[in-house]
């Protein structure tokens, strides 16, 4: 028999075309596009921590004396309610998830690409929480600004030097202005001299003080 035959055999079938059909992999979404697998991983973290904080976390970090132990006044009761409030609601979401996860068509996912832009945005945030503590609001916001701006694409240096200076001066100026705020002092103790000054007298001693680092003269 022909191989033409054979073709013509498997066409005769019914339900069949002769060629077997390969189902096309779903096209990529964006990254903060909802998905039933995100719904399943949240249900899944929620219900996790509900039932951490219930058997780990109260019994191992809330005291509870004997005489009020088993009661509403117990320092535990109410920890205890939100977490199995937290355990109660997390498991209806991951039945929930599941069953919509199991029903619907399969989903596409995120380019990896969109995945480690997200994970370096991740990075910067640490970084400047990081930076804060360590050399201060104003010079950690300026550092952040600036390897945002650079990290997102821009490479005019004159752009991204503005930028880091004049929103981390903005921000200075708000706490110690406006809001009348003393920013914490940092690690290292960089611009200590500069976040300190919450006054308008305190502003002009600083500059006093700075005066000769830069060859003012003062009378």
């Amino acid at each position: 028999m022909s191989l033409d035959g054979v073709k013509n055999d498997r066409s005769s079938i019914p339900g069949s075309t002769g060629q077997q059909s390969i189902p096309e992999p779903p096209s990529p979404i964006e990254l903060e596009t909802p998905t039933h697998r995100g719904d399943v991983i949240a249900a899944a973290l929620c219900l996790s921590a509900g039932l951490l904080g219930y058997f780990v976390v109260v019994p191992n970090a809330v005291y509870v004396p004997l005489k009020f132990a088993g009661t509403v006044n117990s320092p535990a009761f109410l920890p205890n309610a939100l977490f199995i409030l937290l355990a109660g609601l997390g498991a209806l979401y991951l039945a929930q998830s599941l069953i919509a996860y199991l029903r619907e068509e399969r989903q596409g996912r995120a380019r990896f690409s969109d995945w480690t832009l997200a994970g370096g945005t991740a990075l910067i945030c640490v970084g400047y929480i990081g930076a804060i503590y360590l050399v201060g609001l104003t010079l950690g916001s300026a550092l952040c600004v600036a390897v945002t701006i650079y990290y997102f694409g821009e490479r005019r240096l004159w752009v991204i030097g503005g930028i880091a200076v004049v929103l981390p001066a903005l921000l200075l100026y708000f706490f110690v202005k406006i809001a009348n705020i003393l920013l914490p002092t940092n690690a290292l103790g960089i611009l200590d001299w500069i976040e300190s000054s919450r006054t308008p007298d305190g502003v002009v001693d600083v500059a006093l003080l700075a005066a000769p680092l830069v060859g003012w003269g003062v009378a």
